[in-house]
């Protein structure tokens, strides 16, 4: 039956509609407030700085307009830092998710009940990473490392290399391997745990109707895992714009810039140079990475719930 009332009389579902959500936003005062003081604010007050030139050790600041970025076009270090991390994104995203996918369906299959095989591959992620840097700094010693040597036990001395430091272009290859062997425990985990979120019903249906596991594998759990895997995928891209750590320790960017990330080279220009306006312009490069990276990921996303629909 329609609600016929008065004009400007106002119903008593309308007053509670509003008191709802004048409590709802009550509610959420509190974390909005910390999210905008903690994220947004300092993310503005780069981006503001980014137009400064500002030396740490001083209160000027000289304004720039866009100059730090244009200095930054014609930087040829952080187009080196640039280069390694878009090399870091990529060869993340081919040896980490197709692998850690495979035992992410290992481990929740054939080897389910295996507990100490997950804690075996997760183990890497929890350890601190300066330990981390620093054992394999000692596995890629040149001449008493524990790779070296097995290379000339097995007679492949012409394949033993200083992998951190001579030739100069393996030290980022180096520390890329170091760092898929970190983290694929942990995107192992993530998908595994999308595994397990399927219903075991599907499964049963597609083996009722005859299908192999093959054809389980193809037509229900990866169509199932897509958005998990999407999911993971953005966050191995994420992770590897902001890899920071592990580059820091193992080689400090070295040797001359040649494993230097868009991070390291943040780091060094603020603390070492004292350069914080040219530091803050280098991570809104950073932002905006984050953000075409998020963007992808939504289109992509947003793609499939239009199909789905």
């Amino acid at each position: 039956m329609r609600d016929v009332r008065p004009e400007g009389r106002v119903s008593r579902t309308d007053i509670l509609h509003v008191r709802s959500s004048r409590t709802a936003y009550f509610m959420a005062a509190p974390a909005l407030l910390v999210f905008g003081f903690y994220v947004i604010y300092p993310i503005l007050h780069t981006c503001v700085l980014s137009a400064y030139s500002w030396d740490a050790a001083g209160p000027q600041k000289r304004y720039l307009g866009l100059a730090n970025y244009t200095a930054l076009a014609h930087d040829p270090f952080f187009g080196i830092a640039l280069k390694n991390n878009v090399l870091f994104i990529v060869l993340s995203l081919i040896v980490q998710l197709p692998l850690a996918f495979l035992l992410a369906v290992a481990a929740g299959s054939a080897l389910r009940r295996h507990r100490a095989i997950r804690t075996a591959f997760f183990a890497p992620f929890i350890m601190p990473i300066v330990a981390v840097g620093l054992i394999w700094q000692l596995i890629f010693e040149p001449n008493f490392g524990a790779l070296n040597t097995l290379l000339r036990m097995a007679h492949l001395p012409q394949f033993a290399h200083g992998w951190l430091g001579d030739p100069p272009g393996l030290a980022i290859w180096s520390i890329i391997a170091v760092s898929n062997w970190r983290f694929v425990g942990y995107h192992m985990m993530i998908l595994l745990a999308g595994l397990q979120a399927i219903p075991e019903e599907f499964y049963e249906a597609a083996r009722l109707d005859g299908c192999t596991g093959s054809q389980v594998f193809r037509h229900v759990t990866v169509p199932l895992m897509r958005r998990v895997v999407l999911v993971d995928a953005l966050l191995i891209a994420v992770g590897s714009i902001k890899i920071f750590d592990l580059v820091q320790v193992m080689t400090g960017g070295g040797p001359n810039h040649a494993s230097e990330v868009l991070a390291t080279y943040m780091y060094r220009t603020a603390f070492t140079e004292g350069r914080m306006g040219y530091a803050a312009a280098i991570a809104v490069v950073m932002l905006v990475l984050t953000l075409i990276a998020t963007v992808v990921y939504v289109r992509v996303t947003r793609g499939e719930e239009v199909g789905e629909l």
